[in-house]
């Protein structure tokens, strides 16, 4: 990718931000790590909501040549760390980054940041994988085990982590290359449906979209009418900020329509569904005074 993409797309991430704090804050939170900021200080964390390994990952950041120290293996499969080493959890980055030790105002480590492509050869399976995104799985099953940001591709990382952060599991997502569309793949129908569902009804009643959503299976492309790789880019990240901006209330939702289910809704196929959850999406709006879906 060149360079000059990458620069203009820090500047629009970044737009209006002079401190060095807020220009962190906006650069990685677009490469894919789920952040805080307290607004009276400068103090930027990550979330308790992130994976454990994105502290590791973010500590070898700090070096422009991260990829030549920094070889873990790529893993596409669910694991769930919580119950095995709580002690993971107690990384200093929940509680403060030193953001000056990245180096954001420099254009060559800013390309090394966002150039980071996923080789598809390191495919794993196992069998916690394989029940995700059956019924009952996506009935039942409020929060996900985390991903990790070092098994993203970094301009498609953020809204896969966004989505994640509201209950909906993907198969796998690319940024796209050399010009071409974004996707991502969904486990299974009902998570690409209740994506699809909010697309309709939440997302793009906030946002003015532009680029093309398209369809196919369990796989949305995303893609911009004139090519625009950077309007592509740009809109996609306005997605993943919605939804992770109101993260809590799109949950309560799905749980509200998780309740709704029975045994015929598995039966029905992908249209029938997204009409079935759409309307279980205004009741959801409609029932539950708590949920709030505008600034």
């Amino acid at each position: 990718m060149k360079e000059t993409i990458i620069e203009e797309f820090v500047e629009k991430v970044t737009i209006g931000k002079t401190k060095h704090a807020d220009r962190f804050y906006e650069i990685f939170s677009a490469r894919g790590f789920l952040l805080e900021q307290e607004t009276s200080s400068d103090i930027v964390r990550l979330s308790k909501e992130s994976h454990p390994d994105d502290c590791e990952f973010l500590e070898a950041l700090q070096n422009i040549n991260y990829k030549k120290i920094y070889k873990k293996p790529h893993f596409d499969t669910i694991e769930d760390y919580t119950s095995k080493d709580p002690a993971r959890y107690h990384h200093a980055f929940y509680d403060n980054i030193d953001t000056q030790l990245f180096d954001i105002d420099n254009i060559k480590y800013l390309h090394e940041l966002f150039t980071h492509v996923i080789p598809i050869d390191e495919f794993r399976l196992n069998w916690d994988r394989d029940w995700y995104g059956k019924f009952n799985q996506f009935k039942e099953v409020v929060h996900l085990p985390e991903i990790r940001v070092y098994d993203l591709e970094p301009l498609i990382a953020r809204f896969t982590k966004a989505i994640s952060s509201i209950g909906i599991s993907t198969w796998s997502s690319c940024e796209g290359h050399w010009g071409t569309p974004s996707y991502v793949i969904f486990d299974r129908k009902y998570h690409c449906i209740w994506f699809q569902t909010l697309l309709n009804k939440f997302i793009k009643k906030n946002l003015n979209l532009v680029c093309k959503w398209k369809w196919l299976d369990n796989r949305c492309t995303i893609s911009s009418p004139e090519k625009n790789i950077m309007e592509m880019y740009t809109e996609i990240h306005e997605v993943a900020r919605l939804i992770y901006n109101y993260r809590d209330s799109l949950v309560r939702i799905k749980q509200h329509v998780t309740s709704l289910l029975t045994k015929e809704h598995k039966k029905m196929n992908k249209k029938n569904l997204l009409n079935a959850f759409e309307i279980f999406f205004d009741t959801a709006i409609t029932e539950n005074k708590s949920i709030t879906l505008t600034g």
